[in-house]
């Protein structure tokens, strides 16, 4: 049975169950997406609970009695290892010649092995005595264990396994582990009809077994806010330093805020767990946290075996004026689709000279399956398998504008 991994009282485990099925919120903006299916898939949803298999709401005998869209993409049911140059060209070719938000959107569907995005929705509760007032001096239990009065972000690098120190592979103890992701963040306000836009700041930050320190994912000071209104509400997720554990409980330190014209107003504040025990694994989610004045909306998932990559850019060649950098990957395996630089993202993606880039890119990918980096402008993707958990590989790319770069990954884990 599908069991999700957030508690809301303290470190109390529930058993409840998650029936609610929908289709993912990105997709539904994609103008390929017919909303005359989502009946139909709702009406699946509710006839599907005999067949929940391994978090999966809907099986695919339910899926092929959806009706066909020629309009989204598909690849073979291949593996990875047996997908050809044209199953990639197929993809970016057909996607290209659109603005970047749908491309990515479309490009989702084609990694799928039917055209109906589908996930897990469910809500997420504060724990008891999170708000930025009582977490970092409180004395609960889960105060001490997260080491809440720790304000620094975490020191620990990417990488750290990349190169094994034991010289004998059968003493080698690194391993996938279970790691958490998260793919993009939604804010909704609910001051936007009384001042229109609003400018936020403030962080999202992620603690794990790792250190205990925060790992930022969105981080912005008062005097940098981003604009948040209807048409434009996903917050621009920065990297995270490093890959997030889950081999143990960790725990989302959330503080939002609004500039206002007297003084600012609290949008999400508190805290939530993410307990180990409980979780949906492999599985992406769609989580809601409602704040005092806003609500926020995580897609994520939690792989039970992961390698953190780490993705560095260095500029052989670059054109005269330079041009701005757009890149994102997808997995072939696990479907799954990680925005890196261009929009959503916290990144200058301004490529002025040769060298190399200033920010390194980390995520998690599932072990065994296949990251491509795929720099958006219509040419097929660069792939790095995730088959060890040592080393690194290193592959040219260039640019339509004759701009060329060279893209090393670097395979590591946890080490819890």
């Amino acid at each position: 049975m599908a069991l999700l991994m957030l508690s809301c009282e303290g470190f109390q485990k529930h058993e409840d169950r998650f029936q609610a099925t929908h289709i993912g919120h990105r997709l539904l903006y994609s103008p390929a997406a017919d909303n005359s299916y989502r009946d139909d898939v709702t009406a699946a949803a509710a006839a599907a609970d005999d067949n929940i298999i391994d978090g999966s709401i809907l099986s695919k005998k339910n899926l092929q009695s959806l009706p066909a869209n020629e309009d989204f993409l598909s690849i073979e049911d291949n593996p990875v290892d047996e997908l050809e140059l044209d199953d990639g060209l197929g993809i970016v070719e057909r996607v290209s010649p659109i603005e970047y938000i749908k491309r990515l959107l479309l490009m989702r569907s084609a990694l799928g092995d039917s055209s109906i995005e589908l996930g897990i929705n469910t809500v997420m509760h504060m724990l008891p005595e999170s708000s930025r007032d009582c977490r970092h001096t409180g004395d609960l239990y889960w105060h001490g264990y997260y080491q809440m009065n720790k304000l620094s972000p975490t020191a620990l690098p990417p990488m750290r396994y990349t190169h094994c120190a034991s010289s004998n592979e059968l003493r080698c103890f690194h391993k996938p582990r279970a790691m958490l992701q998260v793919f993009c963040i939604k804010l909704k306000s609910y001051l936007e009809d009384a001042g229109g836009p609003i400018e936020v700041y403030g962080f999202i930050a992620i603690r794990d077994a790792e250190d205990y320190r925060r790992n930022y994912v969105f981080n912005r000071s008062r005097d940098n806010p981003i604009i948040v209104n209807k048409t434009s509400d996903y917050l621009t997720l920065v990297s995270p330093s490093r890959g997030i554990s889950m081999t143990i409980d960790c725990l989302m330190e959330i503080d939002l805020r609004a500039k206002g014209p007297m003084e600012d107003v609290t949008l999400v504040d508190g805290c939530c767990d993410f307990v180990e025990g409980r979780c949906v694994y492999d599985t992406e989610l769609e989580c809601t946290l409602d704040g005092t004045n806003g609500t926020l909306i995580f897609d994520l998932i939690v792989f039970r075996r992961a390698l953190e990559a780490t993705v560095e850019l260095c500029f052989t060649k670059v054109p005269a004026g330079g041009f701005e950098l757009k890149m994102c990957g997808y997995t072939a395996v696990s479907e799954s689709l990680y925005l890196f630089a261009g929009e959503q993202c916290d990144c200058d993606g301004l490529v002025a000279s040769a060298g190399k880039h200033p920010q390194r890119f980390v995520a998690a990918i599932p072990f065994d399956d296949t990251l491509f980096i795929d720099f958006m402008e219509g040419r097929l993707p660069v792939p790095f398998k995730a088959t060890s958990v040592h080393g690194c590989l290193e592959k040219e790319y260039c640019f339509c504008n004759g701009a060329v770069v060279s893209v090393k990954v670097s395979w590591s884990t946890s080490f819890y």
